[in-house]
């Protein structure tokens, strides 16, 4: 079932057409990083994000593609930011245009501020609040036996799909994102992942063409914490999303199943998480010139 794709999504923030472009579905290791604006320096933060994410996805095509979205029921003027990579060494080629490329820099230090007292990126954004989790996509499962080697870190979130790739929805084409993250617990990481995925799986097929779970989990940071990415046709798409989560059928196939055998103690899937570590962020594609 093909649907009408939302009228802005984080596809507009780059000039390369989708396929040219990497993306949550076909990337093999995507770095998430988070930081906070200053309320008094967000307008400029954001022109400063969008020159920045442009340059990076035309000078570096093939091997990164950025794009900005903002948390919207949360923290005002916090910007998150996904940068797709085929896998960690490619992340080499990014630090040596950071440290080398002319135009890059001249982008990082121009003076943004010039009647604010001067300045840039470091004056607009509030202190220890810029940081980074890698995400790669979950591994290990059924899904990956048709990854071919070397392609990427490891098979991208598009093997774990049972959708048509018509309807797939990925981060340069979702008019939203939620960021569902979530602690498993040591002894039920299996459980808990496999539980992830036949929610995942449920979703994707009822909602085909409207919105596209994937899993991933965090590397090189806490052990256990997983990321899904529910990319929306738009926000709301988060509504539908919600009612399916209540409905009968879903409460009987997805939750109301036991998860645990009984040489664990039996159980449902509330025992496979650190209570109060499930939390929804609903991201929305940075709009270019929105503060001009």
């Amino acid at each position: 079932m093909t649907t009408t794709r939302a009228p802005f999504t984080a596809l507009h923030q780059s000039a390369l057409p989708l396929e040219r472009v990497l993306h949550s579905m076909n990337s093999g290791f995507i770095l998430h990083r988070v930081g906070q604006l200053a309320y008094e320096f967000s307008a400029e933060g954001r022109r400063f994000s969008v020159d920045l994410l442009r340059y990076i996805n035309e000078s570096q095509e093939g091997v990164a593609t950025s794009f900005a979205f903002e948390e919207t029921f949360g923290r005002r003027d916090r910007m998150h930011w996904f940068i797709h990579l085929k896998s960690p060494n490619d992340y080499g080629i990014l630090l040596n245009m950071v440290d080398h490329d002319l135009e890059f820099r001249r982008i990082s230090d121009e003076d943004r501020l010039p009647t604010k007292g001067g300045g840039n990126w470091d004056r607009m954004f509030v202190h220890r609040s810029l940081h980074e989790d890698v995400l790669i996509p979950q591994h290990g499962m059924d899904h990956d036996d048709d990854h071919a080697e070397g392609a990427t870190f490891v098979p991208p979130a598009a093997s774990q799909l049972n959708q048509a790739p018509e309807d797939q929805l990925n981060t340069a084409t979702a008019g939203a994102v939620l960021m569902r993250t979530s602690d498993v617990k040591y002894e039920y990481r299996e459980e808990g992942r496999m539980f992830l995925a036949h929610w995942q799986h449920v979703v994707n097929e009822r909602l085909a063409g409207r919105v596209t779970a994937t899993l991933y989990e965090q590397t090189w940071g806490q052990q256990d914490h997983l990321f899904q990415l529910v990319h929306l046709r738009s926000p709301e798409d988060y509504h539908e999303l919600a009612a399916l989560e209540r409905s009968p059928d879903m409460l009987r196939e997805v939750f109301g199943r036991q998860r645990l055998h009984e040489s664990k103690g039996g159980g449902g899937w509330d025992r496979l998480f650190i209570p109060g570590s499930i939390r929804d962020t609903l991201l929305l594609p940075q709009v270019p010139g929105a503060d001009d």
